[in-house]
């Protein structure tokens, strides 16, 4: 039976009938989620579930008992609220209600020991979930940009250094690795019982995991747009073998 992978969505209002492509009426918000997630999970062996962002916390366990694994997918910043800093006015839009249910999500989640695999934000949110924080942005942290929107998005723009003990050393087996680049934010500091997988060249984590869980990896790129690359489709593969 395939396992059941719920990913969680992004909510977006003041868009289109153009922007969504000529269907619905002006005014209405939209929940959405790019498709390399979906293909990801559905090209690796799982079945695909969309997690709406609901209100009750209560009715999103219910949602949460049905699955096997728990995709976190990029999307909004994390309201710098949550870890405890000043808005520096550096960082993108904010949805309080996201950040609200992706942390009851990852706590739910961590409880149970049901996989996690975190992208881009997820990891973010992995982190802050456990009580670590972000860089509002990395250019003024000191950080050359991590946001390359010239390349395409299955292409390799930057060299990530691999720990040898780390499940991305199990999938890689080898400590070094190109990957894409999409996000201008990043950890800043771990939370508690992370452990980092891989650093990009100038020191930032790339990947965090826990090892005392069943699966829980977060990466910073995002290899369900690297479709074409066996390697990235592992990261999913082993993902999916660990849930129930």
């Amino acid at each position: 039976m395939k396992k059941i992978i719920g990913i969680s969505v992004n909510s977006l209002r003041e868009l289109s009938q153009k922007d969504v492509g000529q269907i619905g009426v002006e005014g209405q918000d939209w929940q959405l989620v790019a498709a390399d997630y979906i293909r990801a999970i559905e090209r690796n062996g799982g079945l695909p579930i969309l997690i709406p962002n609901i209100k009750s916390l209560e009715d999103m366990s219910l949602i949460l008992d049905k699955l096997d694994g728990l995709l976190l997918s990029g999307g909004h910043d994390v309201n710098p609220r949550i870890y405890k800093e000043r808005n520096s006015g550096k960082a993108g839009n904010f949805d309080n209600l996201r950040d609200q249910q992706e942390i009851f999500m990852t706590e739910y989640a961590l409880e149970r020991d049901l996989p996690i695999l975190g992208i881009c934000r997820g990891l973010q949110i992995l982190n802050v979930t456990l009580g670590g924080s972000i860089h509002q942005d990395l250019p003024s942290a000191g950080f050359p940009a991590h946001s390359l929107n010239n390349s395409l998005r299955n292409e390799p723009s930057h060299l990530l250094k691999i720990f040898e003990d780390s499940p991305l050393y199990e999938i890689f087996k080898r400590d070094e690795i190109w990957t894409n680049s999409y996000h201008h934010q990043g950890i800043n500091e771990l939370g508690k019982g992370l452990k980092i997988a891989a650093l990009s060249e100038e020191g930032l984590v790339e990947a965090a995991y826990l090892d005392d869980k069943k699966f829980v990896l977060g990466v910073q790129w995002h290899p369900e747009m690297m479709y074409d690359h066996e390697e990235m489709n592992m990261i999913f593969k082993k993902f999916i073998d660990a849930c129930k």
